[in-house]
């Protein structure tokens, strides 16, 4: 995960990861940390994507939090799935560039977990 301004984040937060397995299929989520200041159920972002030979993939997607009960000084963090049976077929780095179409408050951190399937 990356840490982003909670008080207002607005800015592209790039994510690197570095793919050694070009066979299996994974499944991709987006990892969020909020605090109470995060307000909606809902978080839109644009999730652009660089494969190591440079070819890119853009896309918005809305992902639906649970916000369960917490205290107000704890933060939460959420996976939501991104994408199902992906494959990496490059060896490299691949940039996952998170940004949300417009200012939000009470996000701390955003990340991509990859998981084989």
């Amino acid at each position: 995960m990356v840490a982003v301004s909670p008080h207002e984040w607005s800015k592209p937060c790039d994510v690197i990861y570095e793919n050694e397995d070009t066979l299996s299929l994974h499944r991709l989520g987006i990892a969020v940390r909020y605090n109470n200041a995060f307000k909606a159920d809902t978080l839109s972002l644009h999730v652009h994507v660089l494969t190591p030979d440079l070819r890119s993939f853009e896309e918005r997607i809305t992902l639906q939090l649970r916000r369960p009960y917490t205290a107000s000084a704890v933060a939460t963090s959420e996976m939501r799935p991104y994408r199902k049976h992906s494959q990496l077929p490059q060896r490299g780095f691949y940039i996952f560039t998170l940004t949300p179409p417009y200012a939000v408050k009470g996000i701390e951190a955003v990340g991509i977990t990859i998981e084989k399937e």
